[in-house]
């Protein structure tokens, strides 16, 4: 299966009609290393059962990252006000005995008790009114708004991540243009230093000198490193083309590692001046690509 790359950051928000009640449903997601699903209903009893759907529901659009679904009442849609006259006497009794019992002078009015009838406790939906086909249609809408909004966000991040490996590119390339003349190089440098400490007495040893230049063009040898670094980049094109495969995050992440350590063995193994600039260049870029890489999915 084929897809493009998603952000693990995105937002969306949905709306749902249960009873006379109307419910907001918003589901955040964040960077995370895992799956982590949060539900949080203020002043809301969420039933198990729909709870289970939700989190159901959101796993099913999200691989990995730490999403939280909250809900909240939004008010009460009604074309006509319903009033419980037993439910205004009893609040009216309550805070009437309250009333006298705190020696207040004031009787309770109706903006009172209708005050009171509009508080928290009154606007607690019970868990037996909100049903998973009552509030699936908001968990929807915030799916598809987040799906939305992380696809938008991981086409970015993708145009950013394959700018900073095509500077990947062409840096092992020049490196790999520099390397055949190391052994060159490194000669040189060996007989500058020999001819420092040499003495009339003790001329330099031709045959030494070139036994010498072959050992350590054998320890600058980093032909196999830079054939892994081109095939781990080559990967890296992959992930990051129009036909990436869905959830390729990790594989990015652990190719970006892969990419690391070649460009520190090779770092480690050449000592030359050119190659060692193009490598610190490399680990930046590299570094780089890491943090914009632990935003994909």
């Amino acid at each position: 299966m084929s897809t493009c790359l998603l952000s693990m950051t995105g937002f969306g928000r949905g709306i749902a009609e249960v009873g006379v009640r109307r419910l907001m449903v918003e589901i955040r997601s964040l960077n995370g290393r895992g799956s982590e699903v949060k539900l949080r209903g203020r002043d809301l009893d969420v039933p198990a059962v729909v709870e289970t759907e939700i989190v159901r529901a959101v796993r099913a659009q999200v691989v990995r990252g730490t999403v939280t679904v909250t809900i909240r009442e939004e008010g009460v849609h009604a074309p006509e006000a319903i009033i419980d006259l037993a439910v205004v006497r009893q609040a009216h009794a309550v805070l009437e005995t309250l009333r006298r019992e705190l020696g207040l002078p004031r009787p309770v009015d109706l903006s009172t008790v209708a005050a009171f009838l509009a508080g928290p406790a009154a606007r607690h939906v019970r868990g037996d009114e909100m049903t998973w086909e009552g509030v699936r249609p908001a968990v929807e809408q915030a799916l598809q708004e987040m799906q939305v909004m992380r696809a938008r966000e991981g086409a970015a991040l993708a145009t950013d991540l394959r700018q900073r490996l095509d500077r990947l590119r062409t840096l092992a390339a020049r490196i790999a243009e520099l390397v055949p003349g190391l052994p060159t190089r490194a000669a040189r440098k060996l007989e500058e230093r020999l001819a420092t400490v040499a003495t009339s007495a003790a001329a330099l040893d031709p045959g030494r000198l070139v036994q010498e230049v072959a050992l350590l063009a054998e320890k600058l040898d980093v032909s196999e490193e830079l054939v892994r670094l081109r095939t781990h980049l080559h990967h890296l094109g992959e992930l990051l083309s129009d036909a990436a495969p869905e959830a390729a995050g990790r594989r990015i992440d652990f190719l970006v590692q892969e990419v690391g350590r070649e460009i520190n063995t090779i770092g480690s193994k050449v000592q030359d001046a050119p190659i060692a600039a193009l490598v610190v260049e490399g680990k930046a870029e590299l570094e780089k690509l890491r943090e914009q890489a632990q935003n994909i999915e």
